[in-house]
């Protein structure tokens, strides 16, 4: 076995160990309070069924046209092979946790070499950002690592096995020396001496293997378009115009399909009417033009440098290291100058990924930004800011070079240790949690009577039982009754003539978020046309969750002016079958992926 073989395998078992012990700490089964995990269940449950690509939880059951179909896809396959809970189904996003470091080490190798690709991997693995999305069932680690797959494949590799930019197979001691004077050949043409991706063995097929990359990532979220762009720019760059058009076909043809899908489908979700809006989650706020998209670039910019992309980074905010965001700052301008240096040499699929995945970030509404969508930037920032330490320290002298990026490691790894040991303690707190009260224990007390009011739903409403509440997704996923969100207003014939358009008879009072209180001052404004169903909590005098029926619109009266609101018990055809709900836990199956309704105690 060569010394490069050992030193590689060295480097890969080193960071497997790495990761390994930051996915372990921080680990827990507690799943995610917002919808789209419950959403992405609920799509795959749909799939697996047989049901199609369909939003079950909506009593009208539209086509589902906002998360394209991949990762729901694999959520699928794993049920199929039997996985039924939340912990069972993080195996999806904990595996591709993996395979993103091990990507972003294979893509930073092939521009530098092992030692350069063991730093980038090891501060991918060990981003905040990742550990946190790699235990909950999101979508933005898959799409890293089909990301990462996609630009190593495309990357430029030398052939005497050395990085792009390592004279000779050198690891750092010359890397300095090549960052300060253009490659051989044409300069910014993506095409050097003796790395010719056109003529390397086997880079047809790697090159297929981008574009099946590109679109995996193009359709397990929708910013994976910068991607696709990059590879076609890539390909050009490389003069493979047959495999080009092959695949401007074979990624159009979906892509446009996927497009037409949501053309006749209107949905509150829809991403492309929600982009125009100054807040999505305020559309009374009304919507911007081109001009609005300025401005909204300027504010997304400062604070994708100054608070996004350091959180995914260190860690920064709560509980982060002591500046742990100025190290983030730091890395984001350093990872700019990084980028200008590489575009001097060559102009990569890379190259041009970067700014337009930017660009695409920072035109999304300002409530819409944060680390997660700066998490494919990490690998990139840190690859591109130890350049700009490189090319800095070598102007200064050549033997500073190596001290000057080990340093820079060391700093960047330490802080990211210390938000990996926070985290670990509130994942520990988290899992003592769960084994008292479920695994919705760690979400708080609105979200535990939340979903112990939906289990309750689905042993006592009727199948055809339509809900209004805050979180659909997640009431369907523990329920499988059908519901819709209730309207952010304090008005009663608001919300009753969206309950009246649903065809929803319940609606629920939840301790959820800051909304329940415009529900509430709905409610109390005509309380005749509410009852009283059930309610959960409110031991020990905390407050309560409610679930509240809706008079039939021909029975409602206007509600008598009074200081006290009273509302009346439901009529026996309102109240449900009368079943008890025991405990939910974390080893038992979600709701919807059961052919059981939730376990009841006689």
């Amino acid at each position: 076995m060569s010394r490069s073989t050992q030193l590689l395998l060295g480097v890969l078992a080193a960071l497997l160990i790495a990761q390994g012990w930051a996915l372990r700490t921080t680990w827990h089964d507690a799943p995610h309070p917002g919808g789209d995990n419950a959403g992405y269940v609920a799509l795959a449950g749909a799939l697996l069924d047989g049901e199609g690509f369909t939003e079950l939880w909506d009593p009208a059951a539209p086509p589902h046209t906002k998360y394209p179909p991949v990762f729901p896809g694999l959520l699928a396959a794993a049920m199929a092979m039997g996985a039924t809970t939340w912990s069972g189904l993080k195996a999806v996003p904990l595996v591709f946790a993996v395979l993103s470091m091990l990507a972003a080490f294979l893509w930073a190798n092939a521009r530098r070499g092992p030692l350069w690709g063991g730093g980038v991997a090891l501060l991918t693995g060990w981003s905040s950002t990742l550990l946190y999305h790699a235990h909950y069932l999101l979508s933005d680690v898959p799409f890293l690592a089909f990301t990462l797959a996609a630009l190593w494949l495309l990357e430029e590799r030398r052939s005497d096995g050395g990085g792009v930019d390592s004279p000779g197979g050198a690891e750092t001691g010359d890397v300095a020396a090549e960052a300060t004077t253009p490659s051989e050949g044409t300069a910014g043409s993506g095409v050097t001496s003796g790395n010719d991706a056109t003529t390397a063995p086997g880079a047809a097929v790697m090159a297929v293997g981008a574009l099946v990359f590109a679109a995996l990532a193009y359709f397990t979220r929708s910013a994976g378009l910068p991607l696709v762009l990059a590879v076609f720019v890539g390909l050009a760059l490389r003069r493979r115009l047959r495999l080009l058009a092959a695949g401007v076909v074979a990624l159009g043809i979906p892509a446009v399909l996927w497009l037409l899908r949501g053309r006749n489908v209107v949905t509150d979700g829809a991403y492309g009417r929600e982009f125009w809006m100054v807040d999505p989650y305020q559309p009374q706020l009304g919507e911007i033009g081109i001009t609005g998209l300025i401005p909204r670039a300027l504010e997304n910019g400062l604070g994708y440098l100054t608070t996004h992309l350091p959180a995914a980074l260190t860690g920064a905010g709560a509980g982060a290291a002591p500046g742990a965001g100025a190290i983030g700052v730091a890395v984001g301008a350093l990872a700019l100058v990084g980028w200008g240096l590489a575009v001097r040499r060559r102009i990569g699929p890379t190259e041009v990924f970067a700014p337009l995945y930017t660009g695409v970030i920072l035109v999304w509404p300002v409530v819409w930004s944060g680390d997660r969508f700066a998490l494919p930037l990490v690998p990139l920032g840190v690859l591109y800011a130890g350049e700009a330490i490189a090319w800095g320290a070598a102007r200064v002298r050549a033997a500073a070079v190596v001290p000057a990026l080990g340093a820079a490691l060391a700093v960047v790894a330490l802080s990211q240790a210390a938000a990996v040991l926070v985290e670990a303690e509130v994942a520990a707190s988290c899992r003592g949690a769960s084994r008292v009260g479920g695994p919705w224990a760690c979400s708080g007390l609105g979200m535990v009577q939340f979903t112990e009011a939906a289990r309750w739903a689905g042993a006592n409403l009727d199948d055809e039982a339509v809900v209004l509440t805050r979180k659909p997704r997640i009431w369907y996923a523990m329920s499988g009754r059908a519901t819709r969100t209730y309207p952010f207003v304090p008005y009663a014939d608001s919300v009753l003539a969206v309950a009246d358009r649903a065809g929803a008879s319940y609606v629920v009072l939840d301790l959820v978020g800051a909304q329940a209180q415009l529900l509430a001052n709905a409610i109390g404004e005509r309380p005749s046309a509410f009852c009283s169903v059930a309610g959960f909590g409110g031991q020990n005098g905390d407050p309560r969750t409610e679930l509240l029926g809706i008079v039939p619109s021909a029975e409602r009266a206007a509600a008598a002016a009074t200081d006290e609101v009273r509302i009346a018990a439901c009529p026996d055809a309102l109240r449900g079958r009368g079943a008890e709900v025991g405990p939910y836990r974390s080893s038992e199956p979600i709701p919807i992926l059961t052919e059981t309704p939730p376990s009841s105690s006689p």
